[in-house]
């Protein structure tokens, strides 16, 4: 049996030495590649130039560490997620399979290389084309570095919802349970840790100075649809299912208030129809009518919608630093 395939950017921390060890040596690759920049063209560094170049340095390093932190979670939630299943040994192993085999990302890769391409002419690339030979290294680089950003958020991106789709699968074959929806949260979970690194990622977008409404910026263009994205996939069809499963309940549990005790055997509540009355019925019917039709409870929901403002926050801080210093200079 070969090997289960793993994606290159969970290869890179996959060893003894710790992730976020590996994530500081990427940012101090990225440093020295923006040194030999400089020393090609014969410039003087400055802290502007250092500055400029300061969201590729730690940004690369950081989806490198979150990469890894973020798949660790995803098999996390996603154990806990076979574990209430009632899967036999067969079935177990075929979706621990499909886990571990991550999908070769040659696509993705092929997409990401030319976006970032027409990014990175647009931007730098077409000076050094045009004829423009002052900083040509420094052009060079930055547009390599525009690539990269790009090469490296694709392939984390694509690694989570592989991972999340996946699950979504697997929970497909778990039953419904009105009165114990916590099962499915690993679901949600998967979704907002997802949203960590891809909203990490953008915070420190806007410390370099990138405006919220810079939409002619084709990385913030795709926010709001990569965020929906990153939900939508590890909770598609639940709802459906959960609504689907609410109806059926409410008939039988209405059934039974009109007289038709037979209807709770077929019930979520037919092991436990002993000294069961009228007023039970009806308590049990207000239960399950309140029961989310998405697996949530108010910490996640209170995660996810702080995560959402983290780049508006950090935008907004930003901003301020910069008016204090100005105030400060003159």
């Amino acid at each position: 049996m070969s090997k289960p395939h793993t994606a290159l950017i969970l290869r890179l921390t996959s060893g003894k030495v710790h992730p976020f060890l590996i994530g500081i040596l990427c940012s101090a690759c990225c440093a020295g590649m923006v040194w030999l920049m400089v020393e090609l063209d014969g410039i003087d560094m400055t802290w502007m130039f250092i500055e400029t170049n300061m969201y590729f340095i730690f940004t690369f390093g950081y989806m490198i560490f979150m990469a890894r932190v973020i798949h660790n979670s995803h098999v996390n939630s996603f154990t806990k997620l076979l574990s209430a299943g009632n899967f036999n040994i067969e079935k177990k192993s075929f979706w621990q399979n499909e886990m571990a085999n991550q999908r070769k990302l040659t696509v993705e890769t092929i997409v990401a290389l030319i976006i970032g391409f027409t990014h990175a002419y647009f931007d730098v690339f077409q000076w050094v084309v045009n004829g423009t030979r002052e900083f040509t290294f420094i052009r060079l680089g930055i547009g390599i570095e525009i690539m990269l950003m790009w090469l490296v958020i694709t392939h984390a991106t694509s690694t989570f919802m592989r991972n999340m789709t996946v699950m979504n699968k697997m929970s497909r074959e778990i039953d419904v349970d009105l009165l114990n929806m916590d099962k499915f949260m690993p679901l949600t979970k998967s979704g907002i840790t997802s949203i960590l690194g891809f909203i990490g990622a953008y915070s420190l977008l806007f410390v370099q100075g990138v405006r919220i409404i810079d939409i002619q910026n084709p990385a913030i263009a795709i926010i709001i649809p990569s965020i929906f994205f990153l939900i939508r996939t590890p909770l598609k069809g639940v709802r459906k299912r959960v609504s689907m499963a609410k109806h059926k309940e409410l008939v039988l549990v209405d059934s039974a208030i009109e007289g038709d005790r037979e209807a709770l055997k077929r019930s979520r509540i037919k092991k436990n129809l002993d000294n069961i009355n009228v007023i039970d019925l009806i308590n049990y019917r207000k239960i399950i009518q309140s029961v989310f039709e998405i697996p949530v409870n108010i910490p996640t929901a209170s995660r996810f919608i702080f995560y959402l403002i983290i780049p508006l926050l950090t935008w907004i801080a930003a901003s301020v630093v910069d008016k204090v210093i100005d105030y400060l200079i003159k």
